[in-house]
């Protein structure tokens, strides 16, 4: 393939990710206005606990997926195809029942009666996700990023049209569960009928090579379970601290927006099966223009977003998810942080030149740094103190991951990462976004929302005047950009 239609494609892919994260903002600020923040807290805390049942099960066995399917001759990828879905299908019968079991257990250590009295409308939605991620790596494995992105984009407008059978109904969680459940049955059928298309003929033994992709399963399951845990360590002590509107309040600003992590997470996995191709290959040059290429375009689009969130942190969460939730700005502003790093994915990296095991030690790393550093930040600062925890510890295991990633490419830790073209972007970003904040004096008396538009639209257009001038996107990037302009 060549590096223009890879790149078209993967641009494609970006862009339905994106739109596919915008949509899921517009979904959580639809349902923050139609239940209450002691039912959302109880949303919230269903999606912390599901989140991390989901992870552990399928992340190492799509990732194996992705990896032994780009890598495998093509007489054998349609029995490893069919042989990853059939266990995701047996694990997903497994957690489904002992979620369902273990649920009354959590409304109780959560002092969250949603958990128990709805727990089969949960546990089903958990299962039918279970599948979802499997589909998703196939598709980005065998190519598909046009018809992946258009079918999440799809699915995203589902799910808004699903939750809008609130908006006619009584606005109860178990109501919404129930709309849930359905999209979530329509998305599974659909998305199978591509996965059984692409997936090819079974020419070679279901279980040939199966030793080799489980053990690189068994790696990424450790490392998922401690990634996982890492990522709700400060979810579970304060839904745990405090009572679930609390906990409401703090879920909303203690994750990142939504289309932040979805930037980076996508172009990575879009060009993971490339990336794992030239490193097979032994090609580390076109490993390193490829990756850096994209991440370039991913701290484009993302310092801008940081900017905005250093800036407007209380103003983003009046407007998305009402003042009532005012005490996630804080929690916001912390986790904001980490995006100047989350221009790629360092752990999809390492898998792409095959070091699970770094992956997996490095998942654990952050478990126990989320956990002490929790319970210490939490003491000292309350409430928003898991955030700070968080924040240390991303850049703490991530510099290591780094580390190892220079050290398995042989290269300097200067020559990793395009350092000196991140910081230019940073830094213009973050400079607009300061010489925007007089507009905020000019409109002392508008409402929220269109401060924020206003400031945001003279920041965007004083940083792309800035991007331009300074030559922060290169002729390859205007070029990508006008072939995917209509």
């Amino acid at each position: 393939m060549s590096h223009n239609s890879r790149g078209g494609s993967t641009a494609i892919y970006v862009l339905g990710s994106v739109t596919e994260g915008v949509l899921v903002m517009a979904f959580t600020m639809v349902l923050v206005r139609l239940i209450a923040p002691d039912e959302f807290g109880g949303w919230r805390q269903f999606a912390v606990l599901s989140g991390i049942v989901w992870n552990v099960a399928t992340y190492g066995l799509s990732r194996s997926l992705g990896y032994f399917y780009s890598t495998a001759p093509a007489n054998e990828q349609g029995a490893i195809a069919r042989r990853t879905l059939l266990i995701c299908l047996g694990l997903a019968a497994i957690c489904m029942t002992a979620f369902y079991a273990a649920l009354p257990f959590a409304a109780e250590r959560f002092d969250s009666p949603a958990l128990r009295d709805e727990a089969g409308l949960f546990s089903l939605f958990l299962g039918l996700n279970f599948p979802i991620q499997i589909f998703i790596t196939l598709l980005l494995a065998a190519g598909r990023r046009t018809t992946l992105a258009l079918a999440k984009l799809c699915f995203a407008l589902l799910r808004l049209a699903a939750l809008l059978v609130l908006v006619w109904s009584d606005a109860t969680l178990h109501n919404f569960l129930l709309a849930m459940n359905g999209f979530a049955l329509v998305q599974l059928g659909i998305m199978l009928v591509l996965y059984q298309r692409t997936a090819g003929p079974v020419l070679s033994p279901l279980f040939q090579n199966a030793r080799a992709q489980g053990k690189f399963t068994a790696d990424l399951t450790g490392q998922s379970a401690a990634g996982q845990f890492a990522v709700e360590t400060d979810k579970l002590l304060v839904s745990a601290a405090y009572p679930p509107a609390k906990f409401a309040a703090y879920s909303v600003g203690a994750r990142e927006l939504p289309l932040v992590p979805l930037i980076p997470f996508s172009i990575t996995e879009s060009i993971a099966p490339d990336l794992s191709r030239m490193a097979v290959a032994r090609k580390q040059d076109e490993f390193r223009d490829l990756w850096h290429r994209w991440m370039g375009r991913a701290a484009l689009l993302m310092y801008p977003v940081f900017a905005l969130v250093l800036f407007q942190h209380e103003a983003i969460i009046r407007v998305l998810y009402t003042a009532e939730y005012l005490d996630g700005a804080l929690p916001l502003l912390i986790i904001g942080c980490v995006i100047p790093q989350r221009v790629t994915s360092f752990y999809q990296i390492l898998l792409c030149l095959n070091r699970s095991r770094v992956v997996l030690w490095a998942s654990v790393a952050m478990l126990f740094s989320n956990i002490v550093l929790s319970l210490l930040f939490m003491r000292l600062f309350g409430m928003w103190g898991p955030a700070l925890a968080v924040l240390t510890s991303e850049y703490v295991i991530n510099s290591f991951a780094l580390g190892q990633i220079a050290r398995t490419m042989a290269l300097p830790i200067s020559r990793v990462m395009p350092w000196s073209y991140l910081l230019k972007v940073l830094v213009t970003a973050v400079g607009a976004g300061a010489l925007a904040l007089p507009v905020l004096g000019l409109l002392p008396e508008a409402a929220v929302l269109w401060r924020l538009v206003a400031y945001g639209a003279v920041m965007m257009v004083i940083y792309g005047a800035a991007v331009l001038t300074l030559g922060l996107v290169t002729r390859e990037d205007m070029k990508l950009l006008r072939a995917r302009l209509p």
